[in-house]
């Protein structure tokens, strides 16, 4: 027969138990409870992308930048993937660079670096295309844009976003360093297979740049010869050495004629 004492000593050890397990299931209980209305918090309105701040975007639309972050439904600050986002909008024909950032409690705040455009282009349709110095495509217009080079570009491109292949990168490299005070003096810029890069001036006057080598400084060799020589007799000028341009004279039909006659 068990002593009575014992049997109670048993009873009050099985009563602490239960209390203990009682209070584990409890804490238990209360923690998802508060880390459900956490989640819902976190989720609710509060502390949703309701404010979005956009600086450095001028030629890519608000309406854009947000629709293409995923912003416009206000989704909950938690959710927002500052480096997906980042990555979509860099997709943007314009865009370069963008940096998203969470700003909390209800901000998503995005920086837009811009692509600069450097050249324009005749598309088939009669449209322009802009672009950067990479060969991409930033958009089309359809008139001639002002103060770019117009460039002679095979296949260029009508579609935004598009980035034209290596056989651009001479043209549009020699296009992005065009001092604008000759932009107004250049009719077309063409590369040929024999000369590079060429300038076409009008009146039949060309000017033979070459390579990508020491372009400012040819740039400014052309800008010193238009200004301060006579170029009536003149049909081009060889930039291919900076420091010494050529001058060659201009060929008229009636020189050719005479030397075939003679």
């Amino acid at each position: 027969m068990t002593d009575p004492r014992i049997q109670a000593r048993r009873v009050r050890v099985e009563r602490q138990r239960g209390h203990r397990r009682l209070g584990v299931v409890f804490a238990v209980l209360v923690l998802i409870g508060v880390s459900a209305g956490g989640v819902a918090i976190l989720h609710s309105r509060f502390f949703a992308a309701r404010t979005v701040v956009i600086a450095g975007a001028v030629h890519t639309s608000r309406a854009e930048i947000i629709a293409t972050s995923g912003l416009a439904s206000e989704p909950p600050l938690v959710s927002v993937d500052p480096g997906a986002i980042t990555k979509r909008l860099e997709r943007l024909p314009w865009v370069l660079t963008a940096n998203v950032h969470v700003q909390w409690p209800s901000t998503v705040a995005i920086a837009v670096e811009e692509r600069v455009p450097v050249a324009t282009s005749r598309l088939g349709s009669g449209a322009y295309a802009l672009f950067d110095s990479t060969g991409r495509v930033l958009a089309d217009e359809s008139s001639r844009p002002v103060g770019l080079p117009l460039v002679s570009l095979q296949g260029a491109s009508s579609a935004p976003g598009r980035t034209l292949g290596t056989s651009a990168r001479l043209l549009l490299a020699a296009a992005a360093q065009l001092p604008a005070s000759l932009v107004p003096r250049v009719d077309e810029m063409v590369e040929t297979s024999a000369d590079g890069v060429v300038l076409h001036l009008g009146d039949g006057l060309r000017a033979v740049v070459g390579d990508d080598e020491a372009l400012a400084e040819k740039f400014v060799s052309l800008a010193t010869v238009l200004q301060r020589v006579d170029l009536s007799d003149v049909g081009g000028i060889d930039l291919r050495v900076a420091s010494s341009p050529v001058l060659t004279p201009l060929v008229s039909p009636s020189n050719v004629q005479g030397k075939g006659d003679g």
